[in-house]
C-alpha cells in the first residue's frame, strides 16, 4: 500500500465506497507495521491524516453557519424560530462527509493503538548517562544496545531548536557514527573514552546509553523513541 497522500480525500473522485476501500487498505498496512512495531513514519502521518480530517470538517461546519438562511417556521410555545438556508449543498460535499464520518473513527482508533504501543515501548527502554554529563549537555554520544546483543550503534546527537512538532518539544538530530562490541572489559565507560580519543572535537561529550530488552526495529521505532527521550532528559 502507497502511502496516503495529504489530499486522500479529494483526490481521483468523490466516490465514498471507492475511498472507503483506499482508508481500509491503508489501514491494514498501518496495524502490519504497529504488529511488527515499525511505528514510524505510519504513526506521525496518521497523526496528520486525523487532525487534517479534523479541521476539515470543522470547516465545513463553520462554512456552513455562514451560508445566509430564512425563517422557515415558527414554533411554540415557547416562541421559537427556525431558520432554513437558501444554499442547497453539493452533492459532492454529502460524499465528503460520508467519507470522512468513515474515516475519521477509524483514524483515531489506529492512532491510539500505535500511540500505546509508542508508550510502552518509551517505557520499556532505559536511558542513562555514561559517566558526568558537562554543563551544556545538548550534543554529545547515544550508545543503542539491546541486552540480548553485544553490538552497539553508536550515534552522535546534537540537540538544537524547540518544535512543536517534535515529541519532547525540541529538534534532536542523530547521525550513525560506528558499531563497537560491549563486553565485559569494553563497557559502556570504555567507549566513552574511546569516542574522545577519535573524535577530539568533543573533548566533553554527553553520552548516554539507550538499553533495550527486547529487539526492535532501528529507524522506524527505536531512534524515533530515541529523539523524544533525548529531548526530555536534556530538558
Amino acid at each position: 500500500m502507497k502511502k496516503l497522500q495529504p489530499d486522500w480525500f479529494t483526490q481521483n473522485w468523490l466516490d465514498a465506497e471507492y475511498q472507503k476501500y483506499v482508508v481500509m487498505a491503508y489501514l491494514q498496512a498501518v496495524q502490519q507495521n504497529f504488529t511488527e512495531y515499525r511505528l514510524c513514519p505510519d504513526l506521525p502521518d496518521l497523526r496528520d491524516h486525523y487532525n487534517a480530517g479534523i479541521r476539515f470538517s470543522r470547516g465545513k461546519g463553520t462554512l456552513n453557519a455562514a451560508f445566509p438562511k430564512r425563517i422557515s417556521r415558527v414554533t411554540g410555545p415557547p416562541p421559537r424560530i427556525e431558520y432554513k438556508s437558501d444554499v442547497t449543498e453539493p452533492d459532492f460535499m454529502a460524499e465528503m462527509d460520508a467519507i470522512m464520518e468513515f474515516a475519521l473513527p477509524r483514524f483515531q482508533t489506529m492512532l491510539s493503538e500505535g500511540q500505546q504501543r509508542w508508550a510502552d515501548i518509551a517505557s520499556s527502554l532505559t536511558l542513562a548517562p555514561v559517566g558526568l554529563l558537562p554543563l551544556r549537555p545538548e550534543e554529545g554520544y547515544l550508545l543503542l544496545h539491546a541486552t540480548n546483543q553485544s553490538e552497539t550503534q553508536v550515534y552522535y546527537f546534537s540537540i538544537t531548536l524547540y518544535s512543536e512538532q517534535e515529541p519532547g518539544g525540541r529538534l534532536v538530530q542523530l547521525r550513525f557514527v560506528e558499531v563497537v562490541r560491549k563486553s565485559l572489559v569494553n563497557t559502556f565507560e570504555n567507549i566513552k573514552l574511546d569516542l574522545i580519543r577519535k573524535h577530539r572535537q568533543l573533548p566533553n561529550p554527553a553520552t548516554y546509553t539507550l538499553e533495550s530488552r527486547h529487539t526492535y526495529p532501528v529507524q522506524e521505532t527505536l531512534l524515533p523513541i530515541a529523539r523524544q527521550l533525548l529531548a526530555q532528559a536534556v530538558a
